[in-house]
């Protein structure tokens, strides 16, 4: 059985980074930014990462790549970035009478 340690929250890191970098660079300008990707990537990398580990699901490093992505999808997708999103300032062009 693994264990937490520093090497499994290194490479924790170190997949948070790189998902998180990937995901940023492949949504660019429609979610959350390039930085907020890797940062919440590394978050959730090593929580989940932390988790998988605490309930034996091998050695955690899968679980955290599915529930990376997964949890960095989710942020992306719900993410208001509009400012017709924000302030509700819509300007139909079809004027309906």
């Amino acid at each position: 059985m693994i264990e937490l340690s520093g090497t499994a929250i290194f490479w924790f890191i170190s997949l948070g980074l790189i998902i998180g970098s990937f995901y940023g660079l492949i949504i660019k300008r429609e979610g959350i930014s390039v930085a907020g990707n890797i940062i919440w990537g590394v978050i959730s990398s090593v929580l989940t990462g932390s988790l998988g580990i605490w309930l034996n699901f091998g050695d955690g490093l899968l679980f955290a790549f599915v529930c990376t992505i997964a949890f960095l999808f989710i942020v992306n997708v719900f993410h208001q970035h509009h400012e017709e999103d924000i302030y509700g300032n819509n300007k139909p062009r079809i004027r309906l009478e």
